[in-house]
């Protein structure tokens, strides 16, 4: 009399190795690329605004780059931003879109500040370095 073996064990063995092969396949999710300055302006609801005078023009080039200059225009705050002192063209923004602005700058710096840790921790000659510090020689 022959036995055989019950079927569920080959299924259980099936699924192991397709779980294993799955989570080989598995990856990190990938950050966005760092956004400009202009997109973060943007995105806030900063306004473009092109100088069409001379005036206007001198006025712009007297702003430093990609700093934000407070205003006083008709009792409410207006903020300014000139990207590229070369350019005919900076962002105004009111309070709120300083403010979304502001939190945004936070958000990317802190993403940057992730990307930079990961991409520090997967140092191969770090790893290497500390494991010899220890004593694994690995």
């Amino acid at each position: 009399m022959t036995r055989y073996r019950t079927p569920w064990i080959g299924y259980v063995l099936l699924a192991a190795v397709l779980g294993i092969a799955l989570l080989g396949c598995a990856t990190a999710p990938s950050s966005s690329p760092p956004r400009s300055q202009n997109d973060l302006l943007t995105a806030a609801g900063f306004t473009s605004y092109v100088a069409k005078t001379p005036q206007s023009l001198a006025y712009l080039k007297t702003l430093p780059p990609q700093e934000i200059v407070q205003h006083r225009y008709k009792g409410t705050n207006r903020f300014l931003v000139c990207t590229d002192q070369n350019s005919r063209a900076c962002y105004v923004g009111d309070e709120a879109a300083f403010q979304r602005y502001q939190n945004l700058a936070n958000q990317e710096d802190l993403a940057a500040r992730k990307r930079n840790v990961s991409q520090e921790r997967s140092d191969p000659e770090a790893l290497q370095m500390w494991a010899d510090s220890q004593g694994a020689g690995m």
